[in-house]
């Protein structure tokens, strides 16, 4: 809080005003302490003082206190347990910034303000709010030190440090809890929890669908309610003690509606599942709108608070007694960044922005959208492409094709006439031998021009020869252009293929060697890197490789008789 000005004799402030401006009433954290990152809480300290002032030290603090306390039972004498910390204490000197107090400064008078900021951990506890004897809360406290002689100027702000949902998709998704399941022979029941994560003050709802399996028995009432389970942790004589309560939080109860009945209508034979005598229904829980009559799903140290929807379904047995089935789910609670509690810790629940963000969701998960959901289909309908295609035929040949390595050399596909072909793709049927050999012939036009266009010239100094026949020498073997079009075009009949002959063996003055003559040749000799090597010819004889052989063969045998006698003795 501020500290309030005062009124001087003649009507106006003389009390300087110090005031608290964090940019955010709450810090948060996206999922839990191992998968969040650290935040910063950033503000503005404002001082407003009508007339000069002397100030020794402007400071801000960041408080962060935690209480635990409760009665034992199980001794002779309740004995009361209580813990009280300041976990988390860091100060901020905003001026001076060396934060010495040896002199007074004087401050003119006028509107004064200095930036902080705090960078708190990943694993920092959230608020806990709402029990009367066990908290966790945070506060700022800036002072202003204006010497001995002077009252000093001081201003609080509450600060609420939430824990929200993680960022991710499969945390932020609808999980479904189906209970299904048949109940001593009584009742086929399914029990279905849309989702498993809540905001504080919205409400849930559940699904169902029972069918009676034996005569006589009738479905009652239907209640649902949900349960807090308070742990607590502290050290006490030594060693760490915990105590567990469960609460009820919120209760509906109610009977089935009139219209949830599905019944086989008279003289059909053939059901199906739309027609099979159960009952289906929903049924809602409003949760409070309140952290003093309902938390969030806590998980500290010292505190842990968990939540249980239970459903109970009633049943009147023909015996007179009534039998209820019990189905437990686990929820999460939590506090949504977009719907914080108030100062008074109540939370002002507003459809229009839980819609809102379900939007969100629904488009963050759907990200890329579908097949059905594809625009880009449609890019090429109205859009002349030469500007943005490259190379996009010949009407961008010369701003890319220019600049590309070995043009003259490289493939074509792109700068060929593919128009000539609608009619062909259209029309369905084969293409013509007519059009073939067209195609053929502005190919090999279109080559032979960028072979002429795009031929390297080589400058030659004064004493440099030139060819006899006065031409300059092209780097790359311009292709034929004697091409027979006729019969390029003409196709073939299978007869005609069948009775062709195949291509006559590269190798005909030379037969195969045999197993004996290949397996006697010698291993390839190893080539030093100052040689070619020794390798024989392919086109010796066979009577200089045999004697080569047999030559190899004695100097081996030769190398190896010292070996002999070295490892006989």
């Amino acid at each position: 809080m501020p500290s309030l000005p005062s009124v001087g004799v003649f009507g106006r402030n003389t009390a300087p005003v110090l005031e608290i401006k964090p940019d955010s009433p709450f810090v948060v954290f996206y999922g839990e302490s191992s998968e969040s990152h650290e935040t910063v809480l950033k503000g503005k300290l404002v001082l407003t003082n009508p007339e000069p002032i002397s100030v020794r030290s402007v400071r801000i603090t960041l408080t962060g206190t935690r209480k635990i306390s409760w009665h034992l039972t199980n001794t002779v004498s309740p004995q009361p347990i209580a813990n009280k910390t300041q976990f988390v204490t860091e100060n901020v000197n905003l001026f001076p910034v060396d934060g010495s107090k040896n002199k007074a400064h004087k401050i003119n008078a006028g509107y004064h303000e200095w930036d902080f900021s705090f960078k708190l951990p990943a694993n920092l506890d959230q608020s806990v709010e709402g029990l009367p004897t066990n908290w966790v809360v945070y506060n700022l406290k800036a002072t202003v030190d204006r010497g001995y002689m002077s009252k000093q100027l001081s201003a609080t702000s509450h600060i609420r440090v939430i824990r929200t949902l993680g960022r991710d998709l499969l945390e932020t998704m609808p999980m479904e809890q189906i209970n299904e399941d048949i109940w001593a022979n009584k009742l086929a029941y399914k029990i279905t929890v849309p989702q498993k994560n809540y905001i504080v003050g919205t409400h849930v709802t559940a699904d169902f669908v029972l069918i009676p399996l034996r005569k006589g028995v009738e479905i009652s009432t239907i209640k649902m309610e949900l349960i807090e389970s308070r742990q607590l942790f502290a050290d006490y004589a030594g060693r760490r003690i915990s105590n567990q309560t469960d609460v009820q939080v919120a209760v509906t109860e109610g009977d089935m509606p009139e219209n949830s009945a599905n019944l086989v209508p008279n003289g059909e034979d053939d059901t199906d599942q739309l027609f099979d005598e159960s009952h289906r229904f929903s049924m809602t829980l409003d949760l409070p709108k309140s952290l003093k009559n309902c938390r969030q799903s806590v998980d500290t140290e010292n505190i842990r608070l968990s939540h249980k929807l239970r459903l109970y379904i009633n049943l009147k047995n023909p015996e007179g007694h009534t039998s209820q089935l019990l189905v437990k789910n686990h929820v999460h609670l939590f506090i949504s960044p977009n719907l914080p509690p108030n100062e008074d810790q109540s939370v002002v629940v507003d459809h229009n922005i839980i819609n809102q963000q379900a939007f969100q969701d629904e488009v963050n998960q759907n990200a890329p959208p579908t097949y059905g959901l594809h625009q880009l289909d449609e890019l090429y309908n109205d859009i002349d492409p030469s500007g943005f295609m490259t190379p996009g035929g010949y009407h961008s040949m010369m701003n890319s094709g220019a600049n590309t390595p070995f043009y003259a050399q490289s493939r074509t596909g792109s700068a060929e006439d593919l128009a000539s072909m609608d009619a062909v793709a259209s029309g369905g049927g084969g293409a013509s031998a007519a059009a073939l050999q067209h195609r053929l012939q502005n190919l090999d036009i279109s080559r032979n021009d960028q072979a002429i266009r795009f031929q390297p010239q080589r400058q030659h100094s004064s004493g440099d020869s030139t060819p006899a026949n006065g031409t300059e020498p092209a780097y790359f073997d311009q292709p034929p252009t004697n091409y027979d079009m006729d019969a390029l075009a003409r196709t073939p009949s299978y007869n005609t293929a069948v009775r062709t002959p195949g291509r006559a063996p590269l190798v005909t003055d030379m037969a195969l060697p045999s197993y004996e003559i290949a397996t006697s040749r010698p291993g390839s000799p190893s080539r030093s890197r100052g040689s070619r090597g020794t390798t024989p010819s392919p086109a010796r004889s066979l009577d200089t490789l045999t004697e080569e052989t047999n030559r190899n063969t004695a100097i081996n045998s030769q190398k190896q008789s010292p070996r002999t006698s070295d490892d006989g003795r």
